[in-house]
């Protein structure tokens, strides 16, 4: 999705994909059996039986693959289904709202055009495939069933129904980056607390240094405070999942909850209802007025703004700081573990001018990584959860005429296990785009050692963040309670209103304007009120 908005990308939680600057340079040197990063095609394997289809797949994603993977995808399927034609039609958006548009375009249509897209874009759209009905189904080109190809375990990517719409091609991780030399220079190292947070960016401050990159457009209020939250509110987990008798309620996922606060997987081992969690926001029983609030807001202004960008408020990409040395810390995603490498080795003409900045203007320093430093005191309840999902491609299969639904599925197959993967990596590699923004979903396969070594940097624990996390700043995404809670935030991070008087006012905000809340999630007050009860905008 080259030159697509990274703002727009990530407000939607989906990950930067492939746009990345090439780190072709890593792949000297690094070979597989037959002199190729990838792997051996000797294990590019289709069952005898696999059936034989004909017809035109289209593929219409919002990340736009090079042209090389493209074509080494498209002829490693047609060795096996030589009378199938995949047609791309992908192409760089101006950004994610250009494709949203798009999409609904499309997708409203009499007759759907496009097989593949990338389906998190349409979420009110019912007629996408549930992967999860072709998990257990054997992989003709693979021999096993296509859960073991590609790892649907890690994640519970699941809508509301329960279904599973999209699948990513790289595993997500957020982390924060630091600048070792800087840090070496102020005589300050990693933070092991907010505490030290706090002491470590007061330092680096007085040392000339921006302390920590960040942005007030999704950074802060999307992840910072849902990760903090959920450090003094994992409790809220037992009010918002799904009860026995709920429309909801997974028995075989459901039926073996048990509460650990500290369990790194909490939130992915229950069903949430946005119904129950709307119902105890109404009968008060779950709180914003609360000690455990204001001591959480009172951390986060002890650092933000003041130890941030210079222009927090306006939004800005938080990454350009940090890759010319101007900030000593970074929170982001794990995508920039290879885009850093590849921009301080060598940046292009063209990543320069993305970047907005001359090329041959970035110094080479080192660098690491850490994990989120927990809040600590008597209120806090668990260590910190960062949130972990999937990243990269985003794909998902419109439902058409059984025997057409079942030529895609078998394409999607193949192109997410390692036959057409590693073609498509391959692809990749020869354009000089190989940018992978995570470890891969698909199994088995094996980058060139360098680029290994820096996605593991990465420690996947299976975490799902908490759906409720950062409610008290957004609201429900939209009118005019999120603006309103979005103004209050504001307002306590310049210190215009004290901690203690901004739990205050988030929690009438949210008792005043309930009924606004119910209007902008498709809720209504009687599907509140029963939870048993299907709400028709599910």
């Amino acid at each position: 999705m080259s030159g697509s908005s990274r703002r727009a990308f990530l407000l939607r939680s989906l990950a930067l994909g492939v746009s990345a600057p090439t780190v072709a340079s890593v792949l000297a040197g690094c070979t597989g059996d037959d002199g190729r990063p990838f792997g051996n095609p000797a294990t590019r394997q289709r069952a005898d039986d696999a059936a034989r289809y004909r017809g035109q797949i289209t593929v219409a994603s919002l990340e736009n693959p090079p042209k090389a993977a493209q074509e080494a995808l498209t002829r490693a399927y047609r060795e096996h289904q030589p009378d199938v034609r995949i047609s791309w039609q992908t192409k760089d958006y101006a950004d994610s709202g250009a494709y949203e548009r798009w999409l609904g375009t499309q997708l409203s249509a009499n007759r759907v055009g496009p097989d593949i897209v990338t389906s998190g874009y349409a979420p009110d759209f019912r007629g996408f495939v549930d992967f999860n009905e072709y998990r257990a189904q054997v992989n003709p080109y693979t021999g096993d069933a296509w859960e073991k190809d590609y790892a649907f375990e890690k994640y519970r990517e699941l809508t509301a129904e329960g279904t599973r719409p999209q699948l990513g091609t790289d595993q997500l991780h957020l982390l924060w980056y630091y600048n070792k030399e800087i840090f070496a220079a102020a005589n300050v190292s990693p933070p092991r607390n907010w505490r030290e947070v706090v002491e470590v960016s007061a330092k680096l401050k007085r040392a000339g240094h921006i302390p920590l990159s960040t942005n007030f457009d999704y950074i802060l209020p999307g992840w910072i405070c849902s990760v903090y939250f959920d450090q003094y509110h994992p409790s809220w987990s037992t009010a918002a999942r799904s009860q026995p008798g709920d429309w909801n309620w997974n028995p075989e996922l459901d039926g073996d909850f048990d509460y650990d606060a500290n369990d790194p997987a909490l939130h992915a081992k229950y069903t949430y209802s946005a119904q129950r969690f709307y119902q105890a926001l109404k009968a008060k029983t779950l709180r914003y007025d609360t000690p455990a609030m204001v001591e959480l807001v009172t951390n986060l202004i002890r650092v933000f703004p003041q130890y941030s960008n210079g222009d927090f408020f306006a939004y800005t990409d938080q990454y350009l700081p940090f890759v010319q040395g101007k900030a000593a810390m970074l929170v982001d995603g794990s995508w920039s573990l290879t885009l850093l490498h590849k921009d301080l080795q060598s940046l292009t003409e063209t990543r320069a001018k993305k970047l907005g900045i001359k090329a041959g203007k970035l110094e080479p320093f080192d660098w690491d990584v850490f994990e989120f430093p927990p809040m600590e005191g008597p209120l806090v309840e668990s260590r910190p959860r960062p949130p972990e999902g999937t990243t990269g491609y985003h794909l998902g299969v419109v439902e058409k005429e059984p025997e057409h639904t079942e030529m895609v599925m078998d394409f999607l197959m193949f192109w997410l296990s390692k036959p057409g993967y590693t073609a498509f990596l391959q692809g990749t590699s020869d354009a000089h785009e190989l940018a992978p923004a995570g470890p891969p979903m698909v199994n088995g396969i094996e980058y060139p050692r360098e680029i290994a070594d820096l996605l593991g940097k990465v420690q996947q624990k299976g975490i799902a963040g908490p759906a409720y996390g950062s409610f008290w700043v957004n609201g429900p995404g939209g009118g005019r309670t999120t603006q309103l809670l979005q103004a209050l935030f504001t307002n306590v991070l310049q210190r215009r209103t004290p901690p203690q008087e901004y739990a205050t006012q988030v929690q009438k905000t949210i008792e005043t304007h309930f009924a606004d809340i119910l209007a902008n999630t498709g809720l209504t007050e009687d599907d509140v009120a029963n939870p048993a009860r299907r709400p028709r905008s599910v």
